[in-house]
């Protein structure tokens, strides 16, 4: 869920280079590379596909890729092929050494998908990196590294973290966990140890900068009841339930297209015990602060609370810190049910 940086970088035509690499291929041999990349489509085609479609075995189509790619290794003295693998061994130095397929695409080919396949042909090409090996570390991402990262050091950063979170079960912003995390990595500071964690399956960002374990409903949250419950913990007031369906569209936690329906979150909050309604469609955590019931049940548990007779004043600016209610009403119901002495209320004997 964690936004990541996918600013263009300068203008590299991947895909020119690409064709002049092949060039001296035959024709067939180009477009099987080129499906297998994804080059002519927007995803890359299977062995599979590409061998029934040209009629010869999945063995055969992996030969012809590998022959493309050894091009890459062979051609000698051409100076975009150097700016190609330059522009992304470069790309994922910024990163330390490690980073996402896709931020890689994104960043280098946009939506363009004759480009992106280009990039992917020479990730694969390119002998200065390579893909973590998936069967090794499970916990990582489809992610490109630099042949000299470290992945012993990463693995060692990644389980430090995931430690401390399962420990605590709650969500930590970057800096705070950089202050753990730097007391036995002293060589990690905050940018290393962000992307470092950008390309884990197991920790991932929430919209409000705060990491966590990809599972939790504070990281990841599925339904409406838990994406309003992470809105409204860290906005930390009561919100309209409008105002919570904007705010699931907004940090970008609603279907992808869709905009979150109010009612349906009306619907979600006012049956979940979690939510308390404080006001005309205005909903409060269920807290100490604000609790269940009506306005008489807040005077009544205010007045119960209290160690002496309070005033009007004070119990309407006390029932006004648990409820979005017009002071009148404090008041008229106030008199409905508490007895009052020397300009002072108390619970009516019968309440107490």
């Amino acid at each position: 869920m964690g936004a990541y940086s996918t600013k263009k970088k300068e203008n590299v035509d991947f895909y020119g280079i690409f064709q002049t690499v092949l060039g001296h291929l035959p024709e067939r041999s180009q477009d099987i590379i080129a499906k297998r990349f994804g080059v002519t489509e927007k995803k890359p085609f299977t062995l599979q596909a590409i061998g029934d479609e040209y009629n010869i075995t999945r063995e055969r189509v992996r030969q012809i890729v590998q022959s493309g790619l050894r091009n890459v290794h062979e051609i000698d003295e051409y100076e975009n092929l150097d700016l190609a693998r330059n522009l992304i061994i470069e790309l994922i130095h910024e990163n330390h050494g490690i980073v996402t397929e896709d931020v890689l695409l994104d960043v280098l080919g946009g939506e363009h998908y004759a480009t992106r396949g280009s990039v992917r042909f020479f990730i694969e090409g390119f002998p200065e990196i390579e893909f973590v090996d998936a069967k090794k570390y499970p916990v990582v991402e489809r992610a490109v590294k630099h042949v000299d990262f470290d992945m012993n050091h990463w693995h060692s950063v990644h389980d430090h973290v995931k430690a401390l979170l399962e420990d605590r079960q709650v969500v930590h912003t970057i800096v705070d966990i950089h202050g753990h995390v730097v007391q036995k990595h002293k060589d990690v500071d905050h940018d290393k140890l962000t992307k470092y964690l950008f390309v884990s399956r197991e920790i991932d960002r929430n919209p409000f900068d705060k990491w966590g374990i990809v599972e939790w409903d504070d990281v990841s949250p599925r339904g409406v009841r838990e994406k309003a419950l992470l809105i409204m913990k860290e906005h930390n007031k009561p919100m309209h339930f409008r105002e919570i369906a904007e705010a699931i569209d907004h940090y970008g936690l609603g279907k992808k297209g869709k905009k979150s329906h109010p009612q349906t979150v009306h619907n979600e909050l006012i049956r979940d015990d979690n939510f308390v309604l404080v006001g005309r469609g205005v909903y409060a955590l269920n807290t100490d602060s604000y609790i269940k019931g009506t306005v008489k049940d807040v005077i009544e548990n205010v007045l119960r609370n209290s160690q002496e007779p309070l005033t009007s004043e004070e119990v309407i600016g006390r029932v006004l810190e648990m409820r979005y209610v017009k002071p009148s009403t404090i008041k008229v119901n106030l008199n409905a049910i508490a007895q009052k002495l020397n300009k002072k209320y108390t619970l009516d004997s019968k309440r107490k």
